[in-house]
């Protein structure tokens, strides 16, 4: 691994040197943001993914929805289509991405749910539908700068921190470390339970890069399992389907109550076919489970297959998980004292 990553370091070298000379542009205004009068808050990261994002935007909506008119901006990765796309009750995953699907069907009478490559032009295309939008949510926007934003959040994963990590392709960095100096807020992203002395170490190697924002420290609560097409009850035995970044903590977690039998892992944002639910019901029917346990992500591709034969034959549970944080007051008084600042 070591001599990969040596190899590929000049590449690495080049691609951090051209990422920093475009945030030099953006910071000296040689590039153009382009400001809306509506508060627009990003949710992103340094690396290429699987640090929390959708939970801490779930987060966002959960605290904020009730006082405020919320509108999502997703890229809506792994979808068929191009453009701008205001999520609606024919949309699936192909149409707008896994991701805003979630967030459709669980925030959908709350909010809107939009998506779009181009974040400049979304913003002015939901308010052409919606012009009561008070605050966007950009979600995965950390390096698109086109649009400012009033408040800026990182995340960064404990296991994989940024302040260890290596700018593409020796590494997962979009850009180099220093980017989290942009931050408004950076929260550490899926914690153990942490003493304040690892807490410290953290801290302060955070530090080399931003010294002035406030850090938090997070962590994933698992819900119970929920069935998705009926109200069946979960054997011990079953079988793990998985489509996202990182499936070993989930596959860990379920461990301690279940014994997984197969665990079927695909690619993040995999768009499931019928022919692979063909394939499943081969492979499942020769260890004899009944039960299987996706993500709540991976359920949402699989609710267009509810008439599929394999689920006459197999369960379909999904695993909701919930986003947890020290601080929580502190975190989201500076969010909302931004949000109020813009509607003076």
């Amino acid at each position: 691994m070591k001599f990969i990553r040596a190899l590929f370091f000049p590449f690495s070298v080049l691609y951090g040197w051209l990422m920093q000379a475009r945030n030099r542009q953006f910071d000296n205004g040689q590039r153009s943001q382009t400001a809306f009068d509506r508060t627009i808050i990003s949710v992103g990261n340094l690396s290429t993914g699987g640090t929390g994002k959708t939970p801490m935007i779930e987060f966002l909506i959960k605290s904020l929805k009730d006082e405020y008119r919320l509108a999502t901006i997703s890229r809506g990765y792994g979808r068929r289509t191009k453009g701008f796309i205001m999520a609606s009750d024919a949309d699936d995953a192909k149409s707008i991405g896994d991701e805003p699907l979630q967030f459709y069907h669980k925030f959908g009478q709350d909010i809107t749910v939009s998506v779009c490559e181009e974040r400049i032009l979304a913003v002015p295309s939901v308010l052409m539908e919606k012009d009561d939008v008070e605050v966007f949510l950009l979600d995965d926007a950390y390096q698109h700068r086109k649009v400012a934003r009033d408040h800026n959040i990182l995340l960064s994963d404990y296991q994989h921190p940024f302040y260890q990590d290596f700018v593409l392709p020796a590494g997962n960095l979009r850009e180099p470390r220093i980017g989290a100096k942009r931050a408004d807020a950076i929260v550490i992203t899926k914690c153990p339970e942490l003493g304040e002395q690892e807490k410290e170490v953290v801290i302060s190697n955070v530090r080399k890069y931003n010294d002035i924002s406030p850090i938090y420290f997070s962590h994933i609560a698992y819900q119970d399992v929920r069935s998705v097409f009926g109200k069946a009850s979960i054997p011990r035995e079953i079988a793990l389907l998985t489509g996202v970044a990182k499936a070993q903590p989930i596959a860990k977690h379920l461990s301690k109550s279940y014994l997984i039998l197969k665990h079927l892992e695909y690619a993040d944002h995999y768009n499931f076919r019928s022919s692979d639910l063909d394939e499943m019901t081969k492979v499942l029917a020769k260890i004899d489970v009944t039960a299987m346990v996706t993500t709540e992500k991976d359920m949402v591709r699989l609710l267009p297959f509810k008439s599929h034969p394999m689920f006459e034959k197999i369960d379909l549970f999904y695993l909701p998980i919930e986003f947890r944080m020290d601080r929580e007051d502190d975190f989201l008084s500076d969010v909302i004292k931004v949000i109020q600042r813009g509607k003076r």
